[in-house]
């Protein structure tokens, strides 16, 4: 996997800070036993280090200031934090960009806003006419909008990077069981994912404009290129193509932006490189393929050809980092920190992506330790 540095504005400047403090005092809840072993670095040595865990985010504790008061109130109630309250209940999304953090959660019927720079907390779609129902997916374009999957409305709802409403999209009924939600950087092609029914035919994407006009349609039901069998997600790369998570089929398959077939990786199998139960996907700034399983309950990453590079994570009973037990959601953002939510644990795991130079450093260092 190729590395570089990614210049940080000043929001990720903050954000890096925030997320070194959280690193230590993240409420991960574990005995002295497994807290030994831990595992912060992915891959182990002999290997070279990619990623190092970074923070666990749950709570407003998590991300906000701690004030005097608060401070005060914590004392008294012997060491717990006022904040400390879960507010990720069942997660089924996640983005990241500049510093904030989006969970879309179906049993908050909202958008959950982790807002580093602010070091704040936030919700949006709670207040009339603008309410969200059943945010199931979310997609961001490029400057930023934020395009929410509301499956109970059968509404595409853009939101701006704060929350206020912009527009909404009505999927009437085109769709029997819209679960995933892409859009092209510009925001003129928005595709839904469409999972059908058990016994249906109509496994889909299809393509809208953002008056809701259906540009086109993949699938429908099937095992060959450009058809489907449960797809459950999709995201779209810098160049316009399409990835399409088809998960019944275990396969990701990539279309262009005409809706073209190009190519598919995956495959039914135990082994790294295939796929029990794929669930979401994500892109990195340069092409790289992050495919969430919540059969596996890790994250493989792949290149730009689907060859893949490594995979992060592993089933786990307790929630410490890199411990899993039924993934909903990967993101990854400008600075190729990447972002897995975890539906049982209700909690946000950051990895922050190592340079070269750093890798190796990691690596000296902990191959006498390990000896």
């Amino acid at each position: 996997m190729r590395r570089k540095n990614v210049a940080s504005g000043l929001a990720w400047g903050l954000l890096a800070i925030l997320l070194i403090g959280l690193a230590a005092c993240a409420p991960v809840k574990s005995t002295p036993k497994a807290a030994s072993k831990e595992q912060l670095l992915w891959p182990l040595p002999p290997d070279q280090p990619r990623f190092q865990f970074e923070a666990t985010l749950r709570s407003a504790a998590d991300i906000e200031e701690e004030t005097a008061e608060m401070a005060l109130k914590r004392q008294m109630v012997r060491g717990s934090s006022v904040n400390d309250e879960p507010v990720i209940y069942k997660p089924s999304a996640i983005l990241s960009r500049g510093g904030l953090v989006y969970v879309a959660d179906p049993a908050a019927k909202a958008i959950t806003v982790f807002d580093a720079p602010r070091r704040k907390l936030f919700r949006f779609g709670l207040r009339e006419p603008n309410l969200l129902h059943r945010p199931q997916a979310m997609a961001m374009d490029t400057a930023g909008n934020i395009y929410v999957l509301d499956s109970a409305q059968r509404k595409v709802m853009v939101f701006d990077a704060i929350g206020l409403f912009l527009s909404a999209i009505d999927l009437d009924k085109r769709f029997q069981n819209p679960v995933g939600l892409a859009v092209q950087g510009d925001g003129k092609t928005i595709y839904v994912v469409d999972r059908g029914e058990v016994d249906g035919n109509e496994h889909k994407v299809i393509a809208l404009a953002p008056d809701g006009t259906e540009r086109f349609r993949l699938g429908p039901r099937g095992i060959e290129p450009g058809q489907f069998n449960i797809p459950l997600a999709a995201t779209v790369g810098r160049d316009g193509s399409l990835y399409v998570v088809d998960s019944g089929n275990f396969r990701v398959q990539v279309f262009d932006a005409a809706g073209r077939f190009k190519f598919q990786f995956g495959g039914m199998g135990a082994e790294l490189g295939r796929f029990s139960r794929p669930r979401a996907i994500a892109l990195d700034t340069e092409g790289n393929i992050y495919v969430a399983d919540a059969g596996f309950n890790n994250v493989q990453i792949f290149d730009a050809d689907g060859r893949l590079l490594m995979p992060l994570g592993r089933l786990g009973r307790e929630p410490a980092p890199g411990n899993y037990s039924l993934i909903a959601g990967v993101a990854v953002d400008e600075t190729g920190r990447l972002y897995i939510v975890d539906h049982y644990f209700k909690k946000i795991e950051v990895f922050r992506r190592l340079n070269d130079d750093e890798g190796r450093q990691l690596l000296a260092r902990e191959q006498p330790a390990r000896g």
